[in-house]
């Protein structure tokens, strides 16, 4: 478990600063994402403790990448705004106990774009806004909403698919029974080059599922949005 003790916790944010222009920009951004948070959680609370672990899951993944701590606070924003849009969704799509209708699968999908409208007019989340965009994108050009293939899409994007599948067919929905981590990482190579990078999905999968259960687990006692937050 060591490498997992040092890839799980989340970075800071890059909003500590001594500058007075850099402290007010970071704390306007961490009441924004307080705010996001707290809507969300109202419209949703599954979906909120979803984000909260794919947080985790990406930030692990990311450090096992050698992703630079710019890049992983880009990703952290990007990964918990990434389902922002889903606020603007109906009651009757978005808490549904069962499958989606296609035409209810369709008004679902709107909501990368839904949640890039709202971010990309800040500053401080405009690289957040594009993993938001494309996170459904896939690897073969596939996915949603643009048709992005390969390296076209944004590489927080490319970790968040990942991750972000991983956890819905890991949780307990009333459709669904979930998966094992073991059957959900043999399920994530069976798409590799397909939905996913391939190249992730190597990276992905060099860890156990043990420690990705481990993950799990830590990401389970909320201490990922207070990371967030904090340094606002």
């Amino acid at each position: 478990m060591q490498a997992l003790e040092q890839l799980a916790p989340p970075p800071s944010l890059g909003l500590s600063t001594s500058t007075s222009t850099a402290s007010v920009s970071g704390a306007i951004l961490g009441s924004t994402l307080r705010a996001l948070d707290a809507a969300l959680q109202a419209r949703d609370i599954c979906t909120h403790t979803h984000c909260q672990r794919v947080i985790y899951y990406s930030l692990t993944l990311g450090r096992i990448m050698g992703l630079s701590e710019d890049e992983l606070v880009t990703l952290e924003r990007g990964v918990f705004l990434h389902d922002i849009g889903k606020i603007h969704m109906p009651d009757s799509v978005l808490l549904k106990p069962g499958l989606l209708s296609d035409t209810e699968r369709t008004v679902m999908q709107q909501h990368p774009s839904i949640g890039y409208e709202m971010l990309r007019h800040n500053p401080l989340l405009t690289d957040a806004a594009e993993i938001v965009l494309t996170h459904h994108e896939r690897y073969n050009g596939s996915g949603y909403p643009l048709g992005l293939k390969g390296d076209d899409i944004p590489l927080g994007a490319r970790i968040c698919a990942i991750t972000d599948t991983f956890d819905a067919i890991t949780s307990i929905r009333p459709y669904r029974t979930p998966m094992s981590v073991e059957d959900a990482c043999d399920y994530i190579q069976s798409e590799r080059g397909c939905q996913y990078d391939p190249e992730i999905v190597d990276m992905f999968t060099a860890l156990p599922p043990s420690q990705w259960q481990e993950v799990r687990r830590v990401a389970s006692t909320g201490t990922a949005l207070n990371n967030l937050f904090h340094a606002a």
